[in-house]
Protein backbone atom coordinates (compact mmCIF):
# COMPACT_ATOMS: atom_id res chain seq x y z
CA UNK A 1 0.00 0.00 0.00
CA UNK A 2 0.87 3.66 -0.60
CA UNK A 3 1.31 4.99 3.38
CA UNK A 4 2.34 8.74 3.71
CA UNK A 5 3.44 9.68 7.34
CA UNK A 6 4.11 13.21 9.00
CA UNK A 7 6.20 13.73 11.60
CA UNK A 8 7.98 10.68 10.46
CA UNK A 9 11.97 11.19 11.65
CA UNK A 10 10.40 11.47 15.28
CA UNK A 11 10.27 9.39 18.24
CA UNK A 12 7.17 7.50 17.30
CA UNK A 13 6.99 7.99 13.15
CA UNK A 14 10.73 6.52 12.88
CA UNK A 15 9.45 3.54 14.70
CA UNK A 16 6.47 3.32 12.56
CA UNK A 17 8.29 3.90 9.11
CA UNK A 18 10.73 1.23 9.68
CA UNK A 19 7.78 -0.96 10.38
CA UNK A 20 5.69 -0.09 7.53
CA UNK A 21 8.98 -0.40 5.18
CA UNK A 22 9.51 -3.70 6.92
CA UNK A 23 5.80 -5.07 5.82
CA UNK A 24 6.66 -3.84 2.35
CA UNK A 25 5.03 -0.81 1.83
CA UNK A 26 5.52 2.20 -0.11
CA UNK A 27 6.53 4.72 2.22
CA UNK A 28 6.22 8.84 2.22
CA UNK A 29 8.23 10.61 4.81
CA UNK A 30 7.17 14.70 5.20
CA UNK A 31 9.04 16.31 8.28
CA UNK A 32 10.82 19.61 8.85
CA UNK A 33 13.42 17.99 11.08
CA UNK A 34 12.25 20.47 14.07
CA UNK A 35 12.27 18.20 16.55
CA UNK A 36 12.97 14.57 14.67
CA UNK A 37 16.16 13.52 12.98
CA UNK A 38 17.30 12.21 9.40
CA UNK A 39 19.51 9.42 11.72
CA UNK A 40 16.27 8.03 12.98
CA UNK A 41 15.35 6.96 9.11
CA UNK A 42 19.07 6.34 8.46
CA UNK A 43 18.59 2.33 7.45
CA UNK A 44 15.52 2.74 5.52
CA UNK A 45 16.19 5.53 3.94
CA UNK A 46 16.76 4.41 0.64
CA UNK A 47 13.59 2.57 0.62
CA UNK A 48 10.80 5.75 1.16
CA UNK A 49 10.18 8.63 -0.21
CA UNK A 50 11.73 11.71 2.08
CA UNK A 51 10.33 15.19 1.67
CA UNK A 52 11.31 18.49 4.55
CA UNK A 53 8.76 20.65 5.10
CA UNK A 54 6.35 22.64 7.28
CA UNK A 55 2.94 21.18 7.97
CA UNK A 56 2.01 25.01 8.53
CA UNK A 57 2.68 25.18 4.60
CA UNK A 58 -0.56 24.17 2.94
CA UNK A 59 1.56 24.29 -0.56
CA UNK A 60 4.43 21.89 0.39
CA UNK A 61 2.50 19.74 2.26
CA UNK A 62 -0.29 19.47 -0.72
CA UNK A 63 2.61 18.73 -3.16
CA UNK A 64 4.35 15.97 -0.71
CA UNK A 65 0.75 13.88 -0.18
CA UNK A 66 0.02 12.00 -3.61
CA UNK A 67 -3.27 10.36 -2.98
CA UNK A 68 -1.90 7.74 -0.18
CA UNK A 69 -4.02 4.62 0.89
CA UNK A 70 -3.45 5.88 4.66
CA UNK A 71 -2.12 8.58 5.66
CA UNK A 72 -0.53 8.71 9.27
CA UNK A 73 -0.78 12.45 10.73
CA UNK A 74 1.87 12.44 13.35
CA UNK A 75 3.87 15.88 13.03
CA UNK A 76 3.29 18.46 16.03
CA UNK A 77 5.09 20.13 18.67
CA UNK A 78 4.54 18.14 22.07
CA UNK A 79 7.29 17.66 25.25
CA UNK A 80 6.18 19.72 28.40
CA UNK A 81 9.13 22.19 28.17
CA UNK A 82 7.76 23.64 24.70
CA UNK A 83 3.89 23.80 26.34
CA UNK A 84 5.17 26.21 28.75
CA UNK A 85 7.99 27.94 26.66
CA UNK A 86 6.35 27.80 23.35
CA UNK A 87 2.51 27.61 24.01
CA UNK A 88 1.53 29.84 21.02
CA UNK A 89 3.63 27.97 18.76
CA UNK A 90 2.31 24.69 19.74
CA UNK A 91 -1.25 25.84 19.44
CA UNK A 92 -0.17 27.69 15.78
CA UNK A 93 1.68 24.57 14.47
CA UNK A 94 -0.41 21.73 15.74
CA UNK A 95 -4.12 23.30 14.72
CA UNK A 96 -2.85 24.61 11.58
CA UNK A 97 -1.39 21.16 10.57
CA UNK A 98 -3.93 19.62 11.25
CA UNK A 99 -6.10 21.93 9.20
CA UNK A 100 -4.50 21.40 6.22
CA UNK A 101 -3.57 17.65 6.65
CA UNK A 102 -7.81 16.99 6.81
CA UNK A 103 -8.62 19.55 3.57
CA UNK A 104 -5.78 17.51 1.66
CA UNK A 105 -7.39 14.40 3.09
CA UNK A 106 -10.65 15.74 1.57
CA UNK A 107 -9.73 16.92 -1.60
CA UNK A 108 -7.54 13.77 -2.34
CA UNK A 109 -8.61 9.94 -2.65
CA UNK A 110 -7.23 8.66 0.43
CA UNK A 111 -8.81 5.92 2.28
CA UNK A 112 -8.13 6.58 5.71
CA UNK A 113 -6.61 8.84 8.08
CA UNK A 114 -4.97 8.09 11.40
CA UNK A 115 -4.16 10.92 13.62
CA UNK A 116 -1.88 10.86 16.63
CA UNK A 117 -3.74 13.05 19.40
CA UNK A 118 -3.03 12.88 23.10
CA UNK A 119 -3.32 11.46 26.71
CA UNK A 120 -3.61 14.77 27.66
CA UNK A 121 -6.57 15.68 26.36
CA UNK A 122 -8.30 14.07 29.16
CA UNK A 123 -7.34 16.40 31.58
CA UNK A 124 -7.82 15.32 35.10
CA UNK A 125 -9.38 12.25 34.47
CA UNK A 126 -11.89 11.03 36.75
CA UNK A 127 -12.61 7.68 36.48
CA UNK A 128 -9.52 4.39 36.23
CA UNK A 129 -8.67 2.98 34.01
CA UNK A 130 -9.68 5.87 31.78
CA UNK A 131 -11.37 4.99 28.42
CA UNK A 132 -12.50 6.23 25.49
CA UNK A 133 -15.84 8.11 25.98
CA UNK A 134 -14.21 9.85 29.28
CA UNK A 135 -15.21 13.72 28.66
CA UNK A 136 -11.98 16.33 27.30
CA UNK A 137 -11.27 18.86 29.91
CA UNK A 138 -8.90 21.88 29.38
CA UNK A 139 -8.47 22.47 33.13
CA UNK A 140 -7.08 25.91 33.13
CA UNK A 141 -7.10 28.16 29.97
CA UNK A 142 -4.64 30.57 31.81
CA UNK A 143 -2.06 27.50 32.39
CA UNK A 144 0.17 27.15 28.97
CA UNK A 145 0.65 23.58 29.72
CA UNK A 146 -3.09 23.16 28.34
CA UNK A 147 -1.55 24.53 24.94
CA UNK A 148 -0.86 21.41 23.74
CA UNK A 149 -4.35 19.22 25.15
CA UNK A 150 -6.36 22.25 23.27
CA UNK A 151 -4.42 21.76 19.93
CA UNK A 152 -5.29 17.76 19.69
CA UNK A 153 -8.87 18.43 21.13
CA UNK A 154 -9.24 20.92 18.15
CA UNK A 155 -7.35 18.02 15.93
CA UNK A 156 -9.95 15.52 17.07
CA UNK A 157 -12.98 17.75 16.10
CA UNK A 158 -11.06 18.61 12.70
CA UNK A 159 -10.87 14.80 11.96
CA UNK A 160 -13.90 13.39 12.84
CA UNK A 161 -16.30 16.50 11.13
CA UNK A 162 -13.76 16.60 8.34
CA UNK A 163 -15.21 12.96 7.61
CA UNK A 164 -18.66 14.22 7.35
CA UNK A 165 -19.04 13.19 3.75
CA UNK A 166 -17.42 9.87 4.43
CA UNK A 167 -14.44 11.41 2.08
CA UNK A 168 -12.34 9.06 4.27
CA UNK A 169 -12.50 6.91 6.97
CA UNK A 170 -10.85 7.94 10.27
CA UNK A 171 -8.82 6.59 13.12
CA UNK A 172 -7.71 8.19 16.21
CA UNK A 173 -4.96 6.85 18.90
CA UNK A 174 -4.16 8.64 21.77
CA UNK A 175 -1.07 7.62 22.71
CA UNK A 176 -0.19 7.33 27.09
CA UNK A 177 3.43 7.57 28.24
CA UNK A 178 5.37 6.36 25.05
CA UNK A 179 8.73 5.55 25.63
CA UNK A 180 11.84 3.86 24.25
CA UNK A 181 15.66 3.96 22.62
CA UNK A 182 15.60 7.36 21.08
CA UNK A 183 12.64 8.92 22.80
CA UNK A 184 14.42 12.07 23.16
CA UNK A 185 16.04 14.09 26.52
CA UNK A 186 13.31 16.19 27.96
CA UNK A 187 11.48 12.87 29.09
CA UNK A 188 11.62 11.32 32.74
CA UNK A 189 13.03 8.46 32.10
CA UNK A 190 15.70 9.56 30.35
CA UNK A 191 16.83 12.59 32.82
CA UNK A 192 16.11 9.79 35.20
CA UNK A 193 18.73 7.33 33.27
CA UNK A 194 20.94 10.87 32.58
CA UNK A 195 21.15 11.54 36.15
CA UNK A 196 22.36 7.99 37.45
CA UNK A 197 25.02 7.56 34.79
CA UNK A 198 26.58 10.75 34.84
CA UNK A 199 26.47 10.54 38.76
CA UNK A 200 24.31 13.96 38.90
CA UNK A 201 22.13 14.16 42.26
CA UNK A 202 18.97 12.25 42.02
CA UNK A 203 15.89 14.42 42.07
CA UNK A 204 12.15 13.83 41.57
CA UNK A 205 9.26 16.44 41.11
CA UNK A 206 7.13 15.99 43.73
CA UNK A 207 6.60 13.53 46.23
CA UNK A 208 7.08 11.32 43.56
CA UNK A 209 3.90 9.28 44.17
CA UNK A 210 1.89 10.37 41.06
CA UNK A 211 1.51 7.25 39.10
CA UNK A 212 1.93 6.81 34.76
CA UNK A 213 1.40 3.39 32.93
CA UNK A 214 4.13 3.58 30.26
CA UNK A 215 4.27 1.87 27.26
CA UNK A 216 6.83 0.21 25.15
CA UNK A 217 7.67 1.65 21.69
CA UNK A 218 7.05 -1.72 19.61
CA UNK A 219 4.16 -1.60 21.74
CA UNK A 220 2.70 1.60 21.07
CA UNK A 221 3.99 1.19 16.93
CA UNK A 222 1.81 -1.93 16.35
CA UNK A 223 -1.00 0.07 17.58
CA UNK A 224 -0.83 2.70 15.06
CA UNK A 225 -0.37 -0.34 12.46
CA UNK A 226 -3.24 -1.66 13.67
CA UNK A 227 -5.17 1.66 13.76
CA UNK A 228 -4.25 2.28 9.82
CA UNK A 229 -5.03 -1.35 8.55
CA UNK A 230 -7.69 -2.80 10.70
CA UNK A 231 -11.08 -2.99 9.47
CA UNK A 232 -12.36 -2.79 13.08
CA UNK A 233 -10.12 0.81 13.29
CA UNK A 234 -12.76 2.79 10.55
CA UNK A 235 -14.03 5.72 12.18
CA UNK A 236 -12.86 4.91 16.11
CA UNK A 237 -11.23 6.63 18.49
CA UNK A 238 -8.97 4.62 20.51
CA UNK A 239 -6.16 4.53 23.40
CA UNK A 240 -2.53 3.00 23.08
CA UNK A 241 -0.62 2.10 26.17
CA UNK A 242 -0.66 -0.68 29.14
CA UNK A 243 -2.78 -0.59 31.93
CA UNK A 244 -0.40 -1.20 34.45
CA UNK A 245 0.64 1.82 36.81
CA UNK A 246 3.70 2.93 38.40
CA UNK A 247 4.64 5.49 40.82
CA UNK A 248 7.31 7.72 39.73
CA UNK A 249 9.37 6.74 42.70
CA UNK A 250 8.45 3.55 41.84
CA UNK A 251 10.05 4.12 38.20
CA UNK A 252 13.20 5.43 39.66
CA UNK A 253 13.24 2.33 41.73
CA UNK A 254 13.41 -0.19 38.85
CA UNK A 255 15.92 1.95 37.28
CA UNK A 256 17.94 1.84 39.85
CA UNK A 257 17.62 -1.73 40.27
CA UNK A 258 18.72 -2.05 36.27
CA UNK A 259 21.89 -0.09 36.89
CA UNK A 260 22.70 -1.42 40.25
CA UNK A 261 23.08 1.76 42.39
CA UNK A 262 20.58 2.90 44.68
CA UNK A 263 21.36 7.05 44.71
CA UNK A 264 19.87 9.53 47.81
CA UNK A 265 16.61 10.74 46.11
CA UNK A 266 15.65 14.64 46.78
CA UNK A 267 12.01 16.10 46.20
CA UNK A 268 11.57 19.25 44.76
CA UNK A 269 8.70 21.63 43.40
CA UNK A 270 8.48 22.21 39.79
CA UNK A 271 5.85 24.43 37.81
CA UNK A 272 5.41 21.65 35.18
CA UNK A 273 3.78 20.00 38.45
CA UNK A 274 1.08 22.62 38.47
CA UNK A 275 -1.08 21.07 35.06
CA UNK A 276 -0.31 17.85 35.51
CA UNK A 277 -2.78 15.22 36.25
CA UNK A 278 -1.70 13.23 39.65
CA UNK A 279 -2.67 9.76 37.76
CA UNK A 280 -2.42 8.26 34.19
CA UNK A 281 -3.99 4.79 33.40
CA UNK A 282 -5.53 4.08 30.18
CA UNK A 283 -8.20 1.53 29.43
CA UNK A 284 -7.42 -0.26 26.33
CA UNK A 285 -9.66 -2.64 26.61
CA UNK A 286 -11.27 -1.11 22.82
CA UNK A 287 -8.05 -1.87 21.49
CA UNK A 288 -7.83 -5.50 22.14
CA UNK A 289 -11.67 -5.83 21.21
CA UNK A 290 -11.89 -4.21 17.86
CA UNK A 291 -7.39 -3.96 16.90
CA UNK A 292 -6.58 -6.93 18.42
CA UNK A 293 -3.87 -5.05 20.20
CA UNK A 294 -2.12 -7.18 22.18
CA UNK A 295 0.86 -4.92 24.41
CA UNK A 296 3.65 -7.95 24.81
CA UNK A 297 7.07 -6.26 26.44
CA UNK A 298 6.84 -5.95 29.62
CA UNK A 299 8.05 -2.55 31.71
CA UNK A 300 10.66 -4.47 33.37
CA UNK A 301 11.74 -5.45 30.03
CA UNK A 302 11.33 -2.08 28.04
CA UNK A 303 13.33 -0.08 30.67
CA UNK A 304 16.21 -2.43 30.56
CA UNK A 305 16.43 -1.82 26.51
CA UNK A 306 15.97 1.82 27.04
CA UNK A 307 18.40 2.50 29.76
CA UNK A 308 21.20 0.11 27.77
CA UNK A 309 20.96 2.42 24.73
CA UNK A 310 20.97 5.97 26.76
CA UNK A 311 23.34 4.82 29.16
CA UNK A 312 25.82 4.24 25.32
CA UNK A 313 24.81 7.41 24.22
CA UNK A 314 25.42 9.20 27.80
CA UNK A 315 28.79 7.60 28.44
CA UNK A 316 30.06 5.80 25.10
CA UNK A 317 30.09 2.89 26.98
CA UNK A 318 27.68 -0.12 27.10
CA UNK A 319 25.73 -0.80 29.96
CA UNK A 320 27.63 -3.73 31.43
CA UNK A 321 30.97 -2.11 30.77
CA UNK A 322 29.48 0.80 33.03
CA UNK A 323 28.10 -1.62 35.76
CA UNK A 324 31.46 -2.94 35.78
CA UNK A 325 33.20 0.23 36.06
CA UNK A 326 31.03 1.32 38.92
CA UNK A 327 32.21 -1.85 41.16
Amino acid sequence: MEVHVTGGAGFIGSYLVRSLVEQGHDVTVFDNISRGEVSNLENVLDKIRFVEGDIRNRDELEEAIESPDILYHLAAINGTKNFYDRPYEVLDTNVEGVRNVVDIARKQDVDRLVFSSSSEVYGYPERFPTDEDHVLQIMDPENPRFSYAGSKIIGEQYVVNGADDSSYDYTIVRPHNIYGEAMGYDHVIPEFIEQIVTDQPFTVYGDGEQTRSFCYISDAVDAFVRAGFERGGENQIFNVGKQEEVTINGLADRLFDIAGVHPEVSHIESEELKGSTRRRQPDVSKARELLNYDPAVSLDEGLERTFSWYCEDFTGVELEEWRERRN
